[in-house]
This record gives structure tokens, C-alpha cells and sequence, in this order.
């Protein structure tokens, strides 16, 4: 998955969680939510977030939504060990 998808489901999940109220997931992703400079520390943050997210906000998550945040971990982990990588 591009950078630019992961950001676009990052959002749509925020905005599912923000109508919903979901304040766990909220305070969780927040840590880490928006990007601000896309650097790899940007996206460790991130990661971080979401995986607070799977385990801190499990209940507040639809089944898609669960399902999408664990996929989300593995894509950005993915990002991370990319740009680790690059000189």
C-alpha cells in the first residue's frame, strides 16, 4: 500500500471514530495522527499509535475497523523498514 493510501485510511478511520465518539481510539491514534513532517520518526509514530490503538480500543472497533488497523500496522511497519533502509 503507497504512503499516500495509508494516510487516506488513517483519515477515514479518525472520521468513523470522531462521529462515533470512540475516545479511546481517538486518544490513542492521536499520539501519532497527523503526520507532520512524513520523516521515518513521523511514521514510528504513527505505528506506535496503532498499535495502541489494537490494544487499548479493541472494543470501540468494528470488525472492518479492526481488521483495518491491523492491516495498517503491517503496512506502515513496511514504510518504516523501507526508509530505515534507505541511505
Amino acid at each position: 500500500m503507497a504512503p499516500a493510501k495509508i494516510i487516506e485510511e488513517v483519515e477515514r478511520l479518525v472520521g468513523a471514530w470522531c462521529d462515533r465518539r470512540s475516545l479511546r481510539a481517538l486518544r490513542a491514534i492521536l499520539s501519532g495522527w497527523p503526520l507532520t513532517s512524513g520523516l521515518t520518526d513521523d511514521w514510528g509514530n504513527l505505528l506506535d499509535a496503532l498499535e495502541k490503538v489494537r490494544a487499548f480500543a479493541r472494543d470501540e472497533l468494528t470488525e472492518n475497523e479492526a481488521r483495518a488497523v491491523e492491516d495498517l500496522i503491517h503496512e506502515v511497519q513496511r514504510v518504516v523498514t523501507q526508509r530505515l533502509g534507505s541511505p
